[in-house]
This record gives structure tokens, C-alpha cells and sequence, in this order.
């Protein structure tokens, strides 16, 4: 998985052994900071909305022992987050949501643009 984006749930489950306590806060942007017993890092999220709404509301953070994946339980259930060292650029995979209008006429330019 590209660093700071979503985890699995398989992968959760399956490599997110040992988990050790941690602490997070948000430091601005998509920086974090993350205490993992004596050491302090700075770890960056692709979803930083998403990781603050979680640490708000946590009951419990683990991090994953040699991995960037954090892991917020609150009273429902647990969110795994997969982060990075790295600041995280601009993500390639970012689409721009198309309209209906432009949906069709793509579909209306495919025949054409098969011919040349």
C-alpha cells in the first residue's frame, strides 16, 4: 500500500502484529504528531479530516510496531490508518468528480476518437 493512503482490512488483520500504545495529535495540515513510548515522529496523512474526527473520539491508539499504521479504537469500532514519514505530495490518484454532461459527451467522443 502507498504510504498515507487507506489500509485494507485484510492487511490490517494480517501485518498489523505487534501493536504497541500511541499517542497522536494533529500538528496542522496533514502532519501528526506520534509518540510510540520514547520516541517522537512526525507522520503525515492523505486523510487528515478523517484521522482528527477519529482521534477525538478515541478510547485507545495503537501503532503498528514497524509500520506507519495507526489504529484509533473508539466505543464502536477500531479505524486503521496508513501514514507516512514522508510529507505526502498531491496524491496522482485524485480524480475530479465528472458531471453527467461530461460523462456523455466522453462516451459521444469515444467512437471518434477509436477511428483515428
Amino acid at each position: 500500500y502507498a504510504d498515507g493512503h487507506h489500509l485494507h482490512y485484510i492487511a490490517a488483520r494480517t501485518a498489523s502484529k505487534p501493536r504497541v500504545p500511541a499517542e497522536a495529535s494533529h500538528l496542522g495540515g496533514n502532519a501528526f504528531l506520534v509518540k510510540l513510548g520514547n520516541k517522537t515522529e512526525i507522520w503525515f496523512s492523505h486523510s487528515p479530516e478523517e484521522l482528527q474526527l477519529a482521534l477525538a473520539t478515541a478510547s485507545e491508539v495503537e501503532a503498528t510496531h514497524d509500520r506507519t499504521w495507526l489504529f484509533v479504537k473508539n466505543k464502536l469500532f477500531t479505524q486503521g490508518f496508513n501514514l507516512s514519514r514522508e510529507n505526502l505530495t498531491p496524491c496522482v490518484r485524485e480524480t475530479k468528480q465528472l458531471d453527467m454532461s461530461s460523462i456523455m459527451k466522453m462516451i459521444q467522443d469515444r467512437p471518434a476518437q477509436e477511428k483515428n
